[in-house]
């Protein structure tokens, strides 16, 4: 039994030592690949096979890159957006196409041609409401419907009709792929920056967007947007699509953050939204969208809800716009709670359409006119009243805090002989609604 126990011992030896012998040579396999100026990203991409790295030297590439071999990394050099430029060499197709799980795509400058004068539409899934010129509306970024009108016979411009099945024209287009990353790049002349066509998993982290903006299309699910700029342009998350998160991003002078109808689950979270359309949009949304701790001013409308349910918007700051928040077309069961809601020239928060049975209590509202209805009632304005810091710094919870830009609000006025910061009265929100609980000024 000794003697075949050590020769057990050693074939078990031996195997083990073939494993790690071929475990290190799989390790080993991953090589880098270097490409330089006048040389073809995509041969450099076609000689790789997962594991490898493609490091691309500084200069400029005129390509059209297709990306079908996964866990491969495609990195400039100094990893600088500002090294590598790489443009488009056909206009009618993305930059980088990317069609493998587990690529990363790093450290570019990523251009378009330039030539394209019409754009794809994406599955119809964006707000088409008449609330004028929001995050829906992409004619401010050149991002319209495509149509079927032939090319002005005087135009040398390309037009691309695009069959909405492959990718449109993107700096970057993920198709159908999953857990890829887009880091540290920069986008401009693109019709898009990046295009996600029903992929998940996916990581877009600190890339610059110069007149061209993101869009995840239909069926995109579980994707993290972090840390993004977005100049000139918009966020768009279209339909069907779920448990996204949009995190510390900056939109700046354009649309905005879209959502659009029949996904839900999404976060929208520490985001900073200047000077555009309407600062967050969500169309047809009826599973929980959650909207809190953005940043929003001198938007139109902050936030504006067509037909939303059981939505959640909370601890916001918006200002400097026209309205606050709009809720129309039947929002309801949504909580608005903890938002600071000041300076909007139009209203605070508007409500029409039958937007009813929304719970909206503990937010700030500090604007000529807080409270516009227009058909919408059976909405609640308080809480129960319970002990905990209000939005104010007071120790109860319970109503809105109502003032005005001049310091007589109701809030700002009433009385509160118990001093548990809660008004003696109630505030009459309009002709039959009240909030039964209004939060009194902190002395």
């Amino acid at each position: 039994m000794l003697i075949g126990d050590c020769r057990n011992r050693q074939r078990f030896s031996a195997a083990f030592f073939v494993i790690l012998f071929l475990f290190s040579s799989y390790v080993g396999s991953a090589e880098v690949i270097y490409v330089e100026p006048g040389n073809s990203i995509q041969a450099a991409v076609n000689n790789s096979t997962s594991g490898d790295i493609v490091i691309v030297k500084a200069g400029e590439y005129q390509e059209n890159v297709l990306v079908n071999v996964s866990g491969i990394k495609i990195s400039s050099e100094s990893n600088s957006s500002g090294a590598v430029l790489i443009k488009a060499r056909d206009g009618n197709s993305s930059v980088f196409r990317v069609k493998a799980d587990n690529v990363t795509i790093s450290g570019f400058n990523i251009t378009g041609t330039g030539e394209i004068t019409a754009a794809p539409e994406a599955s119809n899934s964006i707000n088409t409401s008449d609330h004028g010129n929001n995050s829906s509306n992409l004619s401010d970024t050149g991002e319209n419907p495509v149509t079927d009108q032939a090319p002005d016979s005087e135009s040398n411009a390309s037009v691309y009709l695009w069959d909405e099945i492959s990718c449109p024209p993107a700096g970057i287009c993920l198709e159908q792929v999953n857990n890829c990353t887009i880091e540290n790049n920069t986008f401009f002349e693109n019709q898009y920056g990046v295009y996600l066509q029903n992929s998940r998993n996916c990581t877009l982290l600190k890339n610059t967007f110069l007149r061209n903006g993101i869009w995840l299309d239909e069926g995109c699910g579980k994707n993290l947007l972090l840390n993004n700029t977005i100049e000139g342009s918009n966020l768009i998350i279209g339909a069907h699509c779920w448990d996204n998160i949009m995190f510390q991003n900056r939109v700046l002078n354009g649309n905005g953050i879209s959502i659009a109808c029949c996904g839900g689950n999404n976060l929208v979270s520490w985001n900073e939204i200047v000077n555009c359309s309407t600062g967050i949009d969500i169309y047809d949304v009826q599973a929980r969208t959650v909207l809190r701790d953005n940043l929003i001013t001198g938007c139109r409308e902050g936030i504006y809800l067509t037909f939303v349910f059981d939505s959640r918007i909370y601890n916001n700051t918006i200002s400097n716009g026209s309205t606050g928040i709009l809720l129309k077309e039947d929002c309801h069961d949504n909580e608005l709670s903890d938002n600071k809601i000041t300076a909007n020239n139009e209203s605070g928060i508007y409500l029409l359409d039958h937007s009813a049975n929304n719970r909206i209590y503990n937010n700030c509202f500090n604007n000529s006119i807080n409270v516009k209805t227009e058909n919408a009632e059976g909405n609640i304005w308080n809480t129960t009243q319970s002990v905990g810091t209000n939005i104010i710094g007071g120790p109860n919870l319970g109503g809105n805090f109502w003032a005005n830009p001049n310091g007589s609000g109701f809030s700002q006025k009433c009385t509160d002989l118990d001093k548990d910061g809660i008004c003696d009265s109630p505030y009459e929100v309009n002709g039959s609604e009240f909030d039964h609980l209004p939060l009194c000024s902190v002395s």
